[in-house]
């Protein structure tokens, strides 16, 4: 199966925050997909992902680094990616803002062409283990399972998971809720959450966000119409934080003094909130990823948090 990033990766604005895919890119991606099959044990499955993001004002060149390891992900899984060029709103508030906008756009879309999930990501995170797909952290549902990689057909279909009630997955941190990193899925839902996160400072101007836009989100999923339907997951699934420099991820041979939420082998992505060298982490843990062999084929995984995944869905009913 081949891919065109014309097709898969979307711009919205005017600015040109999209870096220019070569086609050395592109066949790395091929082949790095060709790895993921033979060693990692993941099932690629046919969850219509998208993964949107936001990359305006000036030009940073950290950023296009991390940006450049979501669409090499997207490029390995067959995802779409959705990026926000220029605001439309103020400040921080463009991140609800867009997503709500890009929400109203695929419901107008037939349902078999619009996407299912999203997956926001900040634009400070990199993708750590290009092998493992964005679904692997879904509830367990019909028709997703089996696809290029490889099939599990003979699945029974009363293990394949309940009546969804979950469109939201999130994490949180010290600080409480942290957005940085979420699955939502794409439904009239969604659109009612983000109509009123947008609104919120709004009709709650008494109200005091330390985080803007992520304290609106924090509070308006506390309300009886939202919380139902979030999940609050493990930090460490999606959105784990640096756990000391690039090298010492890549060459440590034990977890110690390792806290849960910390990155290590293994791991889906790091997330560098509140990093006060950012540009430089970003730049030395691409370097890093850049020269490191894959996890997989290397037998060097530390953490693989699929049956936790696997455990956390059947404790809520799911998968059997």
């Amino acid at each position: 199966m081949s891919f065109d990033p014309r097709i898969s990766f979307f711009a919205h604005g005017d600015s040109k925050c999209l870096p220019e895919v070569s086609p050395e890119f592109i066949q790395a991606a091929t082949f790095k997909r060709a790895k993921c099959r033979k060693y990692s044990p993941f099932a690629s499955e046919r969850s219509r992902i998208g993964i949107v993001t936001a990359h305006f004002g000036e030009g940073k060149e950290h950023y296009q680094m991390a940006f450049q390891t979501h669409l090499f992900h997207s490029l390995v899984h067959g995802t779409e990616v959705r990026v926000m060029c220029d605001p439309i709103v103020d400040d921080l508030w463009n991140k609800p803002a867009y997503i709500l906008d890009l929400l109203f756009r695929e419901m107008m879309k037939p349902e078999k062409e619009r996407l299912e999930w999203i997956q926001w990501v900040d634009r400070d995170t990199l993708i750590l283990d290009q092998c493992r797909p964005i679904s692997s952290f879904l509830p367990p549902e019909k028709g997703r399972r089996g696809s290029w990689w490889r099939r599990n057909d003979g699945q029974k279909e009363e293990q394949q998971g309940q009546a969804n009630t979950t469109h939201l997955l999130v994490t949180e941190d010290w600080n409480g809720l942290n957005n940085g990193v979420f699955l939502l899925r794409v439904n009239s839902w969604a659109i009612e959450l983000f109509t009123a996160i947008l609104a919120f400072r709004h009709y709650r101007p008494e109200v005091d966000l330390p985080f803007t836009e992520q304290s609106a989100m924090e509070q308006v999923l506390r309300t009886e119409q939202f919380r139902d339907k979030t999940r609050y997951v493990p930090q460490h699934w999606f959105n784990a934080y640096e756990g000391g420099a690039a090298q010492l991820f890549e060459d440590r041979e034990d977890e110690e003094g390792l806290k849960q939420f910390q990155a290590r082998r293994g791991d889906y992505l790091v997330h560098f909130a509140g990093h006060n060298r950012k540009d430089q982490a970003i730049r030395d843990w691409k370097s890093m990823l850049d020269q490191s062999g894959d996890v997989w084929e290397g037998h060097r995984v530390q953490r693989d948090v699929s049956p936790e995944i696997e455990t956390f869905w059947k404790g809520l009913g799911y998968g059997g």
